[in-house]
This record gives C-alpha cells, structure tokens and sequence, in this order.
C-alpha cells in the first residue's frame, strides 16, 4: 500500500452513528461497486461510527461516467432506479412480508438463519448496484459545466429547482398524511378538544370517540412506524407519539389547509415551474434530461434512506430472536456481521470477536476480487493520515450553497440521535448530515451546515422546501464548531463566519 499516494490524495469524508451489524455489509457493498483497488476508497467501522473515505477524483471520474451514460442512453437512470427497486424494494417486501405473517418467535432456527441472511444480502445489494453518494461532491459544478455547452446562464435557485425531484419523498409524505389527520379532526365536532386532553398511553382510549380518526393513526402507524430509525438503532413510532405530533400541531399557528394543499399539489408545481425554466431559457432536449436525471437522483437517495431505515428494523427483530435463543443480549449481536451467524446458539465467542474487531479502527478496502480487512495498526495509522489530510486542507468553513439566506444563531453540534434534545428553536444545526429522523430539528433551525452532502442530499432538498438557509459538503464544521458557538451563516456566499 503505498502511504505517500495516500497522503497526497484529495479525500472526501462521510460519516455516520452506526451498528456493525446494519453498516458493515453496506459498506462491503459499496466497495464492491466501486471495484477501485488503487486505495481510492477505504471503509472504516467501529462500534458505533463508520467512516468513509473517498478519492474526490475517483468520485469525480465516476460522477462525469454516469452523466455520460445518460447522455448517450436518456433513461439510462430510470432503467438502473428501477433495477434496484426490483432487486432491493421488491426483494425486501417479500421479506418482511414473510416476518410479519409468521413472526420471528415462530420461526425455526434453520428459516430464522436465513432470513438473517437473505436481510444481510438485501443490504449489500442496495449499496452494490449504485452508489449515489459520487454526486455529494460536486453535482452542481456538473450542471453548470453543460449549461455552459448550452450557453445558458441560471440563477442558483433554477438550478435547485430544475434539480428536485418530482414526487413526494418520505418526510413529506408522511407530514401530508398527518395534516390529513389534522384536518379530519378541526372537522369532527368535538374531537379537537379530546385530543387535546390525551396526556398520555394511559388516555389513548378516548380515540375510540372516533373511529374514522382511530383508524387513520393505526394505518399512520403501519405506514411510518421506522421513521425514527437510523444507521444507529431502531425506535418504532408509537400511537402516543403521533397523537403528541398532532396536538404540537393543532396547538400552533400553523395553515394546515394551506400545508396540506401546497403537499398534495407538490409534483404538479413543481413540474410547472420546471416547465416555465425550461421554456424560458430553451434549454435542450439533453439539458432536460440532465435535470430530469439529477431529479431521479434526488428521489432515490431518499427512497434509498426509508430502505435503510425499514431493513434496520427488521435486521434487530430477527437480531433480538437470535440472542434470545442464544442467552445474549441485542447489544451483543449487533456488534457482528450479520453473515458471520451460521448457526444458533450464537457463541459468545463470536460476539467477543467482533466486539474486539469493531472496538478499535477497523478498516475495509479493496484487492481486486473481494473487500479485505486491514490489520488493526494499519488502519489507524491510515485514519490519522487521511483525518490530518483533510483537515489540514480545510482553512475556513465554506461550503455548497443548498438554500440561500443569512442567519445568526447558537451553535448545537448533533451527530447522534441521543442528542436531539441538546436542539431548541432557532439554533443553528451543524451535523455530519442530515437524515429523515433529522427533519424535527431542522424544522426548529434557523439555519443548516453540514460536514456532507451535495445538490441532491437530504439536507439540500429539505432545507429548500422548508427555506432555511443551508451550507453543506463543508467536510469541516463539525470539528471546527462546538455547541455555543455564535455564527453567522452566510447561505448566499456558502460560508459560516464565527463571531
């Protein structure tokens, strides 16, 4: 391995709160897709954080592939989101279908085996067969490269608006769905003022004063009960817990005719406002499909998050059954790699090895036929030297305008869900990134930064919808900033100024 080439190499960083046992086959995945043996790309895994180091000429090179093939196949995207969603979604469903028909408890230990399996799998595969993240880096210097091809100039918010997806993603599915709720009861003689009065689980049987609305939180359960998930650990969402959200709303200022209807007329406008752009400027036929192929982009990112987030939840039911059988505990097992359990009882042998394994840096990268694993010394002494690289090439906190604007505010650093409540209104949120479990706190923010992330991220598309200004792939802000600080984020010129 040669340490000076890495030394020298322009890195890109992600970063993640993680469990071994849901991160390390993706990240097995996504070495697998990039096949580089060059070390361009390593994995980092440990107990609870997993790291991903990449070549930004590598993601570069790849992200310039992948236009291309657009360019000279349009619907090249399309064809490859709907070969994941047959072999990732569709796959999946069948799973968890198989789950909660029979339920893990009921399971022998041979179909209990490979279902942890086909899981696993079903995890690798979603990170095996495209890795939308190449785009992180720079998905608007792309854009604005062809549109000079085109010789045509866009204001930074055309190019966001042309860049957005078409559909509803998952946060926003779920806040129209619960605005329906909303509305449903302002309608109900008397309801408001019983949801108002449930104070706890212990009082959730007053819903059964109305049924219809009963029954909408039940199939509101069903629909979003992983939204809470993460990398980190899963919490399913509870009736009590959607009531409480229903009465922060009912109890606030808040148009939710207005709201619901800006929702459920979303594809329509947006793709009238991406008609008028295009009309205006007469943009071609590929600087069309460009946009439309950074919209598909977009919304598969998002698609790809709720995968993680209801796959996570499955993965600890058939996790807990395991240990269960075997006298351990979940924290126990979710400290190995999934594929390592071939038989039940798990021994604790094996839990020791991994909790060992993943206690120290334990670096993945790439030989040419397989992902492999670096002795423990090597990888850290590979993490010292890509951390100080990318540092020491960070001078100030500057990074992709998502949404523009200027806010002052109180820094709060958050990398865990653990520390949400560390949020409180009008804070400015600095994190690694931002993901749907994300969306509450980003809703009290008066402004965003984020370590990652390009034009498509999460962050970018939620900060533009909830228009607050937002600065992300800064690769440094949440080593530079701490809880406390006073900022000054400048979204209009993409730097955050310390006062």
């Amino acid at each position: 391995m040669d340490l000076d080439k890495i030394r020298t190499t322009d890195w890109y960083r992600q970063e993640t709160e993680s469990a071994p046992y849901f991160i390390y086959r993706p990240c097995c995945g996504c070495l697998h897709w990039f096949h580089d043996q060059d070390s361009n790309i390593f994995w980092l895994c440990r107990n609870d954080l997993a790291k991903g180091y990449f070549s930004k000429d590598l993601m570069r090179q790849l992200a310039e592939k992948y236009l291309l093939k657009e360019r000279e196949d349009f619907g090249f995207i399309d064809n490859l989101y709907n070969d994941w969603y047959q072999k990732v979604r569709v796959s999946s469903e069948k799973i968890f279908e198989e789950i909660n028909k029979i339920g893990v408890k009921k399971f022998s230990d041979s179909l209990l085996l490979r279902i942890n399996h086909r899981l696993a799998s079903a995890n690798f595969f979603m990170w095996n067969l495209f890795y939308i993240d190449i785009y992180d880096l720079d998905a608007e210097g792309l854009v604005k490269k062809e549109l000079i091809e085109e010789n045509v100039v866009l204001e930074d918010a055309e190019i966001a608006d042309l860049m957005s997806q078409e559909k509803l993603i998952s946060h926003q599915r779920s806040e129209r769905d619960l605005l329906k709720i909303v509305e449903d009861i302002k309608k109900t003689p008397g309801a408001l003022n019983t949801f108002l009065y449930i104070s706890s689980p212990q009082n959730l049987h007053r819903l059964k004063l109305y049924p219809e609305i009963e029954k909408a939180i039940e199939n509101y359960q069903s629909s979003y009960f992983w939204i809470y998930n993460s990398w980190g650990h899963t919490q399913v969402l509870t009736a009590f817990e959607i009531v409480e959200n229903i009465k922060q709303i009912l109890s606030g200022p808040r148009d939710t005719h207005k709201e619901l209807d800006m929702l459920v007329n979303f594809s329509k406008e947006i793709k009238d406002k991406k008609t008028k752009i295009f009309k205006y400027y007469h943009l071609s036929k590929w600087g069309k499909q460009m946009f439309h192929f950074f919209g598909v982009i977009s919304f598969w990112r998002d698609e790809r998050k709720v995968q993680v987030q209801r796959l996570n939840h499955y993965l600890e039911l058939v996790g807990t059954e395991m240990a269960r059988r075997s006298n351990l505990n979940w924290e126990d097992i979710k400290k190995c790699d999934p594929l390592a359990i071939k038989s039940l009882p798990v021994k604790r042998s094996l839990t020791k090895k991994y909790e060992t394994l993943f206690k120290k840096s334990y670096m993945l990268a790439w030989n040419g036929k397989s992902e492999y694993h670096l002795n423990p010394a090597l990888s850290s002494k590979l993490e010292n030297i890509i951390e100080k690289s990318i540092d020491s090439a960070v001078t100030e906190i500057r990074g992709v305008i998502a949404c523009t604007g200027k806010a002052e505010g109180r820094v709060v650093v958050i990398n865990k869900m653990s520390e949400f409540s560390k949020m409180s209104q009008g804070d400015v949120l600095v994190t690694v990134s931002t993901r749907p479990e994300f969306v509450p706190l980003m809703k009290k923010a008066v402004a965003i930064v984020t370590d990652e992330g390009g034009i498509t991220s999460h962050a970018a598309v939620v900060s533009r919808e909830l228009k607050i200004p937002c600065i992300i792939g800064t690769q440094a802000a949440t080593k530079k900033l701490k809880d406390g600080d006073w900022v000054l984020v400048n979204a209009d010129h993409g730097v955050v100024i310390v006062k």
